[in-house]
C-alpha cells in the first residue's frame, strides 16, 4: 500500500520523513495554499529524498508549460483542480495522480474515462472553496462504491492516527495519503506521528 505524505515544504522534514518508509512525499505548488513552496524549494526537497521515495508536486489549474517544466523536477503531477481530461492526457500516464474531491455519487461518471485508461486516482474530501488541506473525514460509503469499481485509488481526507485504522479495516486502497492530522503547523510535520502513521498502514500490508 502507497503512503504518501504530503505538504511538506521543509528539506530536512523530508529527509527524514523518506528515511521512514514513505513511497510518495508531496509538495504544494499552490500560492493559495498555507503549505506552498516555490521550484527552488521543491528542487532542494527532491534532492533530499531517497531513491524509493518518489516526488508529487501538487499543482491546482496550472498551464501546460508550467507543468512540462516541475515534470523536469518531480516524478509525479497531482492535478487537484477542475482540469478535464483533455488536458491530463497530455502528460505521461504513469505521472499523473488526477484528484477528485468526493461529494456524490454522480461523480463515479466523470470517472470512468480515467479509469477505463487506468490512470492513479486520488479521491478528497470535498468542501466549499477549498482544494484540499480540510482536515475532514472522507465519505467511507461513498469510497466503498467506488473501489467496488476501480482499485488504483489514493484515499484522502482528514487521515490520522485516530482512524487510520477504521478506515483500514473498512476498505484497502491502492494507497493513503495525509497531511493536516500529522502536522504541528500547516506545513510543519509532527515525525514522531508521522513515523505511527507510516507503521500503522504498513502493518496492513498483505505480507504481515
Amino acid at each position: 500500500m502507497i503512503v504518501k505524505i504530503c505538504g511538506i515544504t521543509q528539506p530536512q522534514q523530508a529527509k527524514e520523513i523518506s528515511q521512514l518508509g514513505a513511497n510518495y512525499l508531496g509538495t504544494i505548488f499552490y500560492p493559495k495554499s498555507p503549505r506552498y513552496v516555490d521550484l527552488d524549494k521543491i528542487i532542494e526537497i527532491k534532492q533530499s529524498l531517497n531513491e524509493s521515495t518518489k516526488l508529487v508536486v501538487v499543482v491546482v489549474n496550472q498551464d501546460e508549460k508550467t507543468v512540462e517544466e516541475l515534470l523536469y523536477i518531480a516524478d509525479i503531477i497531482q492535478f487537484h483542480g477542475d482540469e478535464d481530461y483533455s488536458f491530463i492526457k497530455n502528460f505521461p500516464k504513469d505521472r499523473v495522480i488526477k484528484v477528485f474531491r468526493l461529494k456524490e455519487e454522480s461523480q463515479i461518471k466523470q470517472m470512468e474515462e480515467y479509469m477505463k485508461d487506468d490512470y492513479c486516482l486520488l479521491l478528497d474530501t470535498y468542501k466549499e472553496g477549498m482544494y484540499g488541506g480540510t482536515g475532514e473525514t472522507i465519505d467511507i460509503q461513498l469510497l466503498k462504491k467506488v473501489l467496488k469499481l476501480y482499485d488504483k485509488i489514493i484515499v484522502s481526507g482528514g487521515l490520522g492516527l485516530d482512524n487510520i485504522k477504521e478506515v483500514l479495516s473498512q476498505i484497502k486502497p491502492y494507497g493513503v495519503d495525509a497531511s493536516s492530522k500529522l502536522e504541528i503547523k500547516p506545513g510543519i510535520k509532527d515525525i514522531s506521528k508521522v513515523k505511527q502513521f507510516i507503521e500503522i498502514v504498513k502493518s496492513y500490508e498483505p505480507n504481515n
